[in-house]
């Protein structure tokens, strides 16, 4: 059972330098009765012990054993991680001696200056690939899964150019026409680069479109469908340089946004994503900055974002904040939101911090994924042990010693469900689907949404799982699903506590 303990929650001394009326920031200075003890940490195993210089890392149930797998992308000619989960709550570090061959050699025996990772079905083949961006001068790396059992690098291909200098990809089907495609952040020279998939994994860079602006200072890149017209849009994290907003108006077109705080405030902008935190429907964005606050952006539902002055999100300060991921780390059926930290500095902590159910948040001082002072950098969550929660991987990077951090969520006593996707006129993963599930609370409806974009924050990925935490709800009345194809599926008869796969225009099926 978990403890709940009253914390007074202060910002004072932030708010009287920012010159704040503290009375109009009721999210910010709140005494609440707030759940702790989320998190636990792991200790034990290769997973949670090994340390390196960490960038990204990315989920993925590679195997397709029904369990996710981790990959951790290392900089300064480290080589990279791959560890492969067990079953039974423990992972294999895979190496090309423990692999029993050369089928791993290739995933882990490259690192270099890698930054962000994707797991992601790039052939459209139903498996997934490995694809891994460098800010070196060694190319990109693109593994191709073969048969669930290893890998082979291919070499010759668009998107390993020695030239592509990145620090993260965005995977998305830009045209909705079935497979994905690729926006790549600049992190060197250049300009930031997109390719569009034809088929087969065979991709064409797009010279000519808009998102190819840039100057080389981006860090992070955010998609999803801020305007609810059924196509994913883009945003641009860039440091001391402005960031960077484009609408998708289909076919290839789209309108690059040149005023309003989104893209005149200049930081040094590390990480961005996108989620519905006050459940109204749309996809707000979250911005977050290594040198001053972080930044929250309030969607109109027509992809207009307006920055949140009160929320605590926006006000606090201390953070030097890069990777982040959004879940319901409670289960309580709002959406949460954990922020990596990263700088040389002994006083430096990550921040969770709690939906209270009404789009405000309280900061949660005491759990123990807190507690730790390292220099963090990309962060993704998952439900490792498949017990209806959401776990968090932590990369660090502050030196050769420093362990990357590994969390169990110990959530207990809320129900939940989850939702595995299966494409069939969209792509393999689903990738753009929204979510809307109706169930009951206290006689009455709630509705949330949730989105498959896994790309989280800096240079990372989430597990490809729709995670719904229900808090003491157990009637499920619908889900909806509206997958990129444009084919709207409504799902019945559902359970609690139960892992499913949907399969477009086709059943909801119980996974074991």
């Amino acid at each position: 059972m978990q403890l709940k303990i009253k914390v007074f929650v202060t910002l004072i001394p932030f708010l009287s330098i920012l010159g704040c009326n503290q009375t109009n920031n009721r999210d910010i200075i709140k005494k609440e009765s707030i759940q702790t003890g989320i998190f636990e940490p792991i200790v034990t195993g290769r997973i949670a012990t090994d340390g390196n210089l960490s960038r990204g890392v990315a989920w993925g149930d590679y195997d397709q054993d029904g369990d996710p797998d981790l990959y951790v992308a290392n900089s300064n000619g480290q080589w990279n991680f791959l560890y492969r989960n067990n079953g039974d709550g423990t992972f294999k570090k895979m190496t090309s001696d423990a692999a029993g061959g050369d089928v791993y050699s290739e995933v882990v025996k490259h690192g270099g200056n890698s930054q962000g990772v994707n797991w992601v079905d790039y052939d459209n083949d139903g498996d997934l690939d490995l694809y891994v961006v460098s800010r070196g001068q060694e190319g990109n790396f693109l593994f191709e899964n073969i048969e669930n059992l290893g890998f082979k690098r291919i070499s010759d291909h668009p998107l390993t150019s020695d030239d592509i200098a990145a620090s993260m990809a965005c995977w998305v089907d830009i045209e909705n026409d079935g497979d994905l495609d690729v926006f790549i952040v600049a992190s060197g020279s250049g300009s930031n680069l997109v390719f569009k998939n034809q088929g087969n994994g065979v991709f064409q860079k797009m010279n000519d479109s808009p998102l190819t602006s840039g100057n080389g200072r981006g860090r992070a890149c955010g998609c999803g469908d801020l305007n609810n017209d059924g196509l994913p849009d883009f945003y641009v994290a860039n440091a001391r340089k402005p960031n960077l907003y484009f609408k998708n108006l289909g076919n290839w077109k789209f309108e690059k946004i040149n005023s309003g705080h989104v893209v005149e405030d200049i930081g040094y902008s590390y990480g961005v994503s996108m989620a519905d935190y006050d459940e109204d429907g749309d996809l707000d964005l979250f911005l977050a900055n290594f040198d001053k606050q972080n930044f929250l952006y309030n969607n109109d539902g027509t992809g207009n974002l307006r920055v949140v002055k009160q929320s605590i999100l926006t006000r606090q300060q201390g953070g030097a904040s890069k990777g982040h991921a959004w879940g319901d780390y409670d289960n309580d059926s709002d959406i949460d939101l954990f922020i990596a930290n990263g700088t040389y500095r002994p006083d430096m902590h990550n921040f969770l911090y709690l939906n209270q159910g009404d789009g405000t948040f309280i900061r949660d001082l005491t759990d123990k994924i807190t507690k730790h002072a390292d220099t963090s950098a990309g962060t993704a969550h998952a439900d490792f042990d498949r017990d209806g929660d959401l776990d968090i991987f932590v990369a660090n990077w502050g030196n050769n010693d420093q362990i990357n951090r590994f969390y169990k969520n110990r959530t207990t006593e809320k129900n939940w469900i989850t939702i595995k996707l299966r494409g069939v006129q969209s792509n393999s993963h689903g990738i753009g689907t929204r979510a809307i599930l109706n169930f009951s609370v206290d006689q009455k409806e709630k509705r949330i949404h949730r989105w498959m974009y896994p790309v989280t924050g800096y240079g990372s990925q989430n597990d490809y799982e729709i995670h719904f935490g229900l808090g003491n709800s157990t009637k499920i009345n619908s889900i909806i699903l509206k997958w990129p194809s444009g084919i709207v599926d409504t799902l019945k008869n559902i359970s609690v506590n139960t892992h499913y796969l949907a399969e477009e225009k086709g059943e909801l099926s119980e996974i074991q």
